[in-house]
């Protein structure tokens, strides 16, 4: 008989079971996607049309797609903040007609925090996703099939509540919560695991109990920088962490209740020969670090594309071997979109989780722009996201610009570009997140440098305005005795990345770009400051574009000479 509890077996097979009926009915509403749409924004009407919102818009005359674009116009946020104001504070049927379980906060790295409603059925849609997911990474690793245990790199802490009394927290925790303790078994990490207030120990104890699993089937994370940050902490703590396996105890030092102790270290027992094994793994450098400290891994999943290429180019050496595929496209809003292939950060279009509009990229700064639907996207055109969701947003600009790449049946295949708020453009010149990412990384290899992280600065206070990137840089590196080199190879960059740019510069409308160096650890500094404001530790990202003055302050005092 098989060793693997009976629990896990049963789970597996459950999971792979809903996986093919949910691919199934992914694919055909992938066939109608067009049709789909449509009736879904006609649910979303028919079923908040008594709401406060819906009665004060007339939902209940609109009947067609355009009757609703000409009732409502795009919005961004702002005009929703008072009725999130209204749901914080308890009322309930103010923008959807399902009960509000939770706010979600978004990670405010373009701006102000946001509160977003957070019900059921929003949370069914990111399920749906995940289990189709994984049966699209068991098509093509099937060793996926076999029932396994994974490792989920989450802190699921929601310890805030609104004045209402519902639970605030990010979404990504908000989603881990809701799956319950029953979902534990499945998980190497205890429960005690993902209600750490203190992201290193949340991760720590992830790792203590992920390494006593020889059989490891997957890791996830909600962003590339989760799994970074975890093979990190594995280099920096190995001794702190071979320790607690060899003797079986919870290291007095991670901050812990007492009955969170207890619970813990009544799942923990000496496992020296373990010990032994992963230590032997180490000593063998970090190219293939994962496979080797968990033979039978079959993937890794979090997402990846645009700036998080940074950190997957990072995460290379000690992922070889290893598949990481790029999961689904999930935003505090909605669920948007699915991978359909390992290793390529392209989202198919989740028709049926919301009612999809899209807005040409050369009218995302019109007053009144013209939407479209996805049969009307054209393939190699860019587009803003603009949702309309059961959860209460209509017409809702996401601020995510993605580019059209091909079509699965009749819905769309994207790949994000960035967000609007992430867009250098002080003259007009519109240098995208890639383009400006692709010329630091062009201008740092003529020097045999690789950026680790890096944001960019608006120095408005100059005549005439100019960019500073503030990089931290991979490794150990000596000082340079000619950092004007540098700049010069950025700028050279630059003005290849983006024509627009080199106009700008060629008639002194911009300054020319400087490129500063930042000690080590500064970047972790940045999303530390961010979750001290209420970012999720698992969700927080770098902002490319630091408009905040104290982070802005905290990058300048921490520039290196040379």
């Amino acid at each position: 008989m098989s060793s693997t509890p009976w629990l896990l077996r049963l789970a597996s097979h459950l999971t792979r079971a809903a996986g093919r009926r949910g691919k199934q009915d992914f694919t055909e509403q992938a066939r109608h996607a067009a049709r789909v749409n449509a009736d879904t924004l006609r649910a979303i009407l028919h079923h908040n049309q008594d709401t406060d919102f819906g009665q004060r818009h007339g939902f209940a005359s609109l009947r067609t797609v355009e009757d609703f674009q000409r009732a409502l116009p795009v919005s961004t946020y702002e005009p929703f903040r008072p009725y999130m104001e209204r749901i914080a504070r308890g009322e309930q049927n103010v923008l959807t007609a399902d009960k509000v379980e939770y706010l979600g906060i978004t990670s405010g790295t373009t701006g102000q925090n946001k509160l977003l409603p957070v019900t059921r059925p929003h949370l069914r849609h990111l399920q749906r996703a995940t289990t189709i997911g994984l049966d699209v990474v068991a098509e093509q690793l099937p060793a996926i099939r076999r029932p396994t245990r994974g490792m989920i790199l989450m802190n699921a802490e929601l310890h805030e509540r609104s004045e209402g009394g519902l639970l605030m927290g990010a979404f990504a925790a908000i989603a881990t919560q809701s799956l319950g303790r029953a979902a534990s078994f499945a998980l190497t990490s205890p429960p005690d695991a993902f209600s750490m207030r203190s992201h290193a120990d949340a991760l720590y104890l992830h790792l203590l109990f992920g390494l006593r699993e020889r059989e490891l089937g997957y890791i996830m994370a909600p962003f590339a920088t989760g799994l970074l940050d975890m093979v990190h902490l594995l280099e920096q703590r190995w001794q702190d962490l071979m320790e607690d396996l060899a003797l079986g105890v919870v290291r007095p030092a991670l901050d812990l209740e007492p009955k969170q102790r207890r619970r813990l270290q009544s799942r923990l027992s000496p496992d020296p020969e373990r010990v032994r094994e992963l230590s032997q793994a180490l000593a063998q450098g970090p190219h293939g670090l994962l496979r080797r400290l968990w033979p039978g891994l079959v993937f890794a999943s979090s997402i990846t594309g645009a700036s998080f290429s940074l950190y997957t180019q990072q995460l290379a050496p000690y992922l070889e071997g290893v598949p990481l595929y790029a999961a689904n496209y999930v935003s505090t809003e909605s669920t948007l979109g699915l991978a359909l292939e390992l290793e390529r950060a392209v989202y198919c279009l989740l028709v049926g989780a919301a009612f999809f509009e899209f807005i040409p990229e050369r009218e995302l700064d019109a007053e009144s722009p013209t939407t479209l639907l996805p049969e009307q996207l054209v393939e190699g055109e860019a587009y803003e996201v603009v949702l309309t969701t059961q959860a209460g947003l209509y017409r809702y600009r996401l601020g995510d610009v993605v580019r059209i790449v091909g079509r699965y049946h009749e819905a769309p295949l994207m790949e994000f570009l960035y967000r609007r708020g992430a867009l250098l453009n002080l003259m007009g010149e519109k240098t995208s997140e890639h383009a400006a990412r692709l010329a630091l990384e062009q201008a740092l290899a003529t020097e045999g440098l690789l950026p680790a992280d890096y944001s960019v600065v608006e120095e408005t206070e100059t005549f005439p305005r100019r960019y500073a990137f503030f990089v931290e840089l991979q490794g150990a590196v000596r000082p340079h005795k000619e950092p004007e080199r540098l700049n010069r190879a950025l700028e050279e960059a630059l003005c290849r990345t983006n024509p627009a740019y080199e106009l700008n510069r060629r008639t002194e409308r911009l300054g020319p770009t400087l490129l500063h160096r930042v000690e080590p650890g500064t970047f972790q500094a940045l999303r530390d400051v961010l979750v001290q404001r209420g970012a999720s530790p698992t969700q927080v990202k770098v902002p490319r574009v630091v408009r905040d003055a104290e982070l802005q302050g905290l990058l300048r005092q921490r520039r290196v000479q040379g």
